[in-house]
């Protein structure tokens, strides 16, 4: 289970940023673009920083669960120690002994969800 990633794939290859380098009179002369822009750029720092969240886990012998995933009596029970949130989303740091059966199953479910979703 450790080895599985929340992150969709290619998220590296899909950096917005050099386009607005390279062509930025395309995202500054229309609205549309430019909104479109920032909303890849909002999807992409995010997943940036649930990367580094998971990394950290990995190193430390956790897994980053989402909180979606966990009933909330349960996330309740583990307190604050181990949350952290990126924007305005939470994750909980948990060792993959602690993980239930349909937390299982639902992590499992969430990470196809991701990498079905388009950066």
């Amino acid at each position: 289970m450790i080895d599985l990633s929340i992150v969709p794939p290619g998220l590296k290859e899909k950096d917005p940023r050099p386009f607005a380098f390279l062509y930025p009179n395309m995202i500054r002369n229309d609205d549309q673009s430019f909104i479109a822009f920032i909303k890849k750029m909002q999807k992409h720092e995010f997943y940036r920083g649930v990367l580094s969240l998971e990394e950290y886990a990995h190193a430390n012998g956790f897994i980053l669960l989402p909180a979606p995933v966990m009933h909330w009596r349960r996330r309740n029970g583990f307190g604050q120690e181990r949350r952290a949130r990126v924007g305005r989303k939470s994750f909980y740091f948990v060792r993959e002994n602690e993980l239930t059966k349909g937390e299982k199953e639902k992590l499992l479910d969430y990470i196809e969800e991701v990498r079905r979703e388009r950066l």
